[in-house]
């Protein structure tokens, strides 16, 4: 009978099999998890203060652009915010990264 595996131990096998180095990594220190809650604050105020700005312009709008070009005016302006957005939350991402790789 003691040959037999229970569910969990057969999952923290298979667990390990598809993700090889899980069992190595080394947990995040509370400086490096305040770090990086402190980026995430950062990018996300930045963020934020970029859809108000946006949110601005778009009341804005009428009062500076001809009726029939409104449209695709607004829809420009929303472009740009999305691009800006991607590449402010791409930035993010890329410092987080940068401190879970240097826990290894």
């Amino acid at each position: 009978m003691s040959g037999l595996k229970s569910a969990w131990e057969l999952s923290l096998e298979k667990s390990d099999k598809m993700v090889p180095g899980l069992k190595n990594k080394k947990k995040l220190t509370d400086k490096q998890k305040q770090e990086i809650d402190a980026i995430r604050k950062e990018y996300k105020a930045r963020i934020a203060d970029k859809e108000v700005m946006l949110q601005h312009q778009l009341d804005r709008l009428s009062e500076r652009t001809r009726p029939e070009e409104l449209y695709t005016a607004s829809e420009e302006l929303k472009r740009e915010f999305a691009a800006e957005k991607e590449r402010l939350e791409k930035e993010m991402e890329q410092k987080v990264e940068a401190i879970h790789e240097s826990r290894k």
